[in-house]
């Protein structure tokens, strides 16, 4: 007597199979050494993890380190040191640079959907800039880093 209505199927994010973001060990970037607790290292794993992966990206300059190296010319890290050191570029060039180059490093990361709300200061001779991380699963991470 009723009509048959047609049962839809509707995928949202959380039914998506999203990428693992696997396993990392904590890093002191101040003292430049792995964590070691009780003789071994600590662990990261989930976002913790992605964290660690962000500072270490831009903490390594660009072709500088060979290990890094690749035949697509895919290579790790940024290019931020030839911009604020040693250079008299324009303030807006450096700023647009730097986003261009953030960007582009970090959305390599399966994670990582975009960058937003750039905030750069410059007193010289440092540099600090912080932004949001904007993950697949729409969370929000805030990251900053001083040159």
């Amino acid at each position: 007597m009723f009509p048959q209505v047609a049962q839809l199927q509707i995928k949202t994010n959380k039914d998506q199979d999203l990428p693992k973001m696997g396993k990392s060990f904590l890093f002191d970037f101040e003292k430049g050494e792995f964590v070691i607790k009780d003789g071994r290292l600590v662990e990261t794993i989930g976002k913790d993890a992605l964290k660690i992966w962000i500072e270490k990206v831009l903490r390594t300059e660009k072709y500088r380190y060979k290990v890094y190296e690749r035949k697509d010319k895919n290579e790790y890290g940024v290019i931020i040191e030839d911009l604020i050191i040693g250079n008299n570029f324009p303030k807006t060039f450096v700023e647009a640079e730097l986003r261009r180059e953030i960007t582009q490093a970090l959305t390599k990361h399966p994670m990582i959907r975009s960058i937003s709300q750039w905030e750069i200061k410059r007193k010289l001779p440092d540099i600090t800039i912080s932004f949001k991380v904007n993950l697949i699963d729409g969370e929000r991470l805030t990251q900053e880093v001083m040159w």
